[in-house]
């Protein structure tokens, strides 16, 4: 059977080369034998067997216990032989050091006494060369004149000079830097000091610790825009404070608002406040920043909305956001460099523009407000879809105020030419207007109430679906219509809508025949509606002065009456629409025997007359 072979698996031990210098070995030496005076090689062998006899006689009666310990036993051996090699070999290298220095030392003296240094040499030396051939004497340095000597102590003096004058200058030098130095510091820190008490928020740049930086941008901003809000406060050669936007900036930009018609600009926004870099204070440059990166953050947010306002007519095309604004014009809203806003010369100012870019900043700000207070409240339970950021309703609010506005006068325009008509015919429709949206109202709140209750007044005012009530006093005197106009650009109405109430009705008025209330989605059939209501208050007029008159149909715009002792019966319709109020009188149900009186806004069709409507009716009856 084959001998077990026992294999250690440790490590080879790693040979530390301090370990092996020539001083440690020294100082190892020094501590285990004392002065190398005592140190023979006949003890040193001496030493050596002993050890090597002890260590056979301890194999011999005690075994090794585990196979480990056997390795490391070798592995000291191992220790040992080296070094004792290594010392060994320095102590021999030392020695023919020696023997060679002292092979010169005698070569040289063997000159001057030959039979003493015989006596030291090797006689490898002795068989090499013979004595006396190397020699030495002592020469002493010649005495120089006293004018060289003279003139070379002026040189040492001179070059001593030199230097002194050269470190003179090197401390005046630095000292000068050192007080430009101390200048370029105090306005750099004079004007970080400015910046500070102009409560700017201040902070160490985050890749570079020792640089001061300034943070203008918003805290609830998108993350593309808050982290570009950093900026490096640096200093310039002559010490003056220069912003640092870094990569990030693409100059300072401004949101321009303009009113097109026929795609040719008529008035626009001009911001006479913006300051261009260069031509200010830091303070301004920082302000400008700050307002550049606003409106940078504004034009983004209103892409993002305007692409789901396409139902409402908005586009969006390059750079520009386009919304339909009156009849035959747009609203451009765009972002520009602030100098070529600052460089447009439009000679039309109209402060629906102004209006518009005050009332989108408002809305920007409120939306960063909202989003401080969801951060602020408890987040909501973890879900594995990341929730989409969701969109600020900027746009929305002015577009539904456009469109509130442009329906409003609407009607006010179609009431007031029916005004003009009843007038000329001798009635009246009287109209009151009252809207929830006032253009003042941003003056009164601020003069009159604390700021914050102004501020969500003004929020409420700009965020709230407008909402108008338009109040009618029919011709017949007593009748009222009132027209609630609500816009809202959220399901279900998705536009405007009109809520037509009819009030304080004659039981004996054809209206109170209608329903009460009507609602309507569009224009059009709202001034069907209004037309119908005023044919019908004027045929209650006509039958309230007249008494043997009456309705022919319900809901027709004809009345009749009918002679006494006679079946023939006269008949007379009132035609209303936007241009012109028509009477057709047709008399004892003869086709020969009728005619149309006609009145417009200049009076009475046919001669110019002068004449109302009831004086007409009263002729003919």
């Amino acid at each position: 059977m084959a001998e077990a072979l026992s294999l250690s698996l440790q490590a080879f031990p790693s040979v530390d080369k301090e370990k092996q210098s020539l001083q440690y070995l020294i100082s190892r030496i020094d501590q285990q034998k004392g002065p190398f005076r005592s140190v023979t090689e006949d003890n040193l062998e001496e030493e050596i067997q002993v050890l090597n006899s002890s260590e056979t006689v301890a194999g011999q009666d005690d075994t090794l216990e585990t196979v480990e310990g056997a390795e490391e036993a070798e592995s000291k051996n191992e220790d040992i032989f080296t070094a004792r090699e290594g010392i060994l070999k320095q102590i021999r290298q030392a020695t023919a050091e020696s023997s060679m220095a002292l092979d010169f030392v005698s070569l040289l003296l063997s000159k001057q006494s030959p039979a003493t240094a015989q006596s030291t040499m090797s006689q490898y030396l002795k068989a090499t060369l013979p004595l006396g051939v190397l020699g030495g004497e002592v020469v002493q340095m010649p005495q120089l004149p006293d004018l060289e000597r003279r003139h070379q102590e002026m040189v040492s003096i001179g070059w001593r000079m030199q230097s002194l004058n050269k470190v003179a200058n090197s401390l005046l030098n630095s000292a000068s830097r050192l007080e430009e130095e101390v200048g370029r510091e105090t306005t750099y820190w004079s004007q970080v000091l400015a910046v500070k008490e102009k409560r700017w928020p201040l902070s160490r740049l985050p890749r570079e610790k020792h640089t001061l930086a300034v943070r203008y941008g918003f805290a609830e901003a998108y993350s593309d825009f808050r982290d570009r809000g950093l900026a490096a406060l640096r200093r310039d050669a002559n010490g003056s404070l220069s912003l640092d936007h870094g990569f990030t900036s693409n100059g300072h930009r401004q949101l321009r608002v303009r009113i097109l018609r026929q795609g040719r600009p008529i008035a626009s926004t001009m911001n006479a406040t913006t300051s261009i870099p260069g031509d200010g204070s830091v303070e301004k440059e920082i302000s400008s920043a700050r307002d550049s990166i606003f409106d940078e953050e504004l034009h983004h947010e209103i892409h993002r909305e305007a692409r789901n306002l396409v139902n409402q007519g908005v586009r969006c095309i390059d750079n520009s956001v386009l919304i339909p604004f009156e009849s035959d014009k747009q609203i451009e809203i765009d972002l520009v460099p602030s100098k070529d806003s600052a460089s447009e010369d439009i000679q039309n100012s109209s402060p629906v523009v102004a209006n518009i870019a005050t009332s989108l900043r408002i809305l920007l700000s409120y939306a960063h407000r909202q989003s401080l207070r969801n951060r602020s409240e408890k987040p909501p339970p973890l879900r594995e879809s990341r929730a989409r950021r969701p969109l600020y309703a900027i746009l929305k609010p002015v577009i539904e105020y456009f469109q509130h506005r442009s329906h409003v006068q609407s009607i006010h325009a179609f009431l007031e030419q029916l005004h003009k008509i009843l007038a000329v015919a001798g009635m009246d429709l009287s109209i009151e207007t009252a809207g929830s949206f006032q253009s003042h109202v941003i003056a009164s709140l601020v003069n009159n109430k604390p700021y914050d209750s102004a501020v969500e007044t003004l929020i409420k005012q700009l965020t709230s679906p407008p909402h108008s009530t338009m109040t009618l006093q029919l011709p017949d005197g007593a009748t009222n219509v009132i027209i609630d106009i609500h816009t809202a650009l959220h399901p279900p109405t998705l536009g405007t809508s009109f809520l037509v109430t009819n009030e304080n009705i004659p039981p004996e008025s054809p209206i109170a025949q209608l329903p009460q209330s009507m609602q309507f989605s569009s224009f059009a059939p709202l001034e069907s509606h209004l037309l119908h209501l005023s044919t019908l208050s004027i045929l209650h007029h006509l039958l309230s002065s007249f008494d043997d008159w009456r309705i022919f149909s319900p809901h027709s715009n004809s009345i009749m009456r009918t002679r006494r002792g006679s079946r023939d019966r006269d008949m007379a319709s009132v035609v209303l629409d936007k241009e012109r109020l028509a009477l057709n009188w047709q008399r004892n149900g003869r086709f020969s025997d009728q005619g149309t009186w006609t009145w417009d806004t200049l009076g009475l069709q046919g001669g110019g007359e002068k004449r109302s409507l009831s004086n007409v009716f009263e002729s003919l009856c």
